[in-house]
């Protein structure tokens, strides 16, 4: 499942696949370019997105990565 999320202004896309027990592998890619990738544990696909974009944003605001 995939969704374009906006963080800090600018467009993403989030890519996400389910890894079993509430566990999914999100992948965040701008254009072709794969940012960043981690594990979300969420009870349904709806949540993943949400905690996605907040656990991106805050490694962008800490510095973890640089986009």
């Amino acid at each position: 499942m995939e969704r374009k999320l906006n963080v800090n202004g600018r467009e993403y896309n989030f890519a996400s696949t389910y890894d079993g027990d509430s566990q999914y592998h999100v992948q965040v890619r701008s254009g072709a370019k794969v940012v960043t990738s981690f594990k979300i544990a969420a009870e349904s696909e709806e949540e993943v997105f949400d905690a996605a974009q907040a656990h991106f944003s805050a490694d962008v605001e800490m510095g973890n990565i640089q986009v």
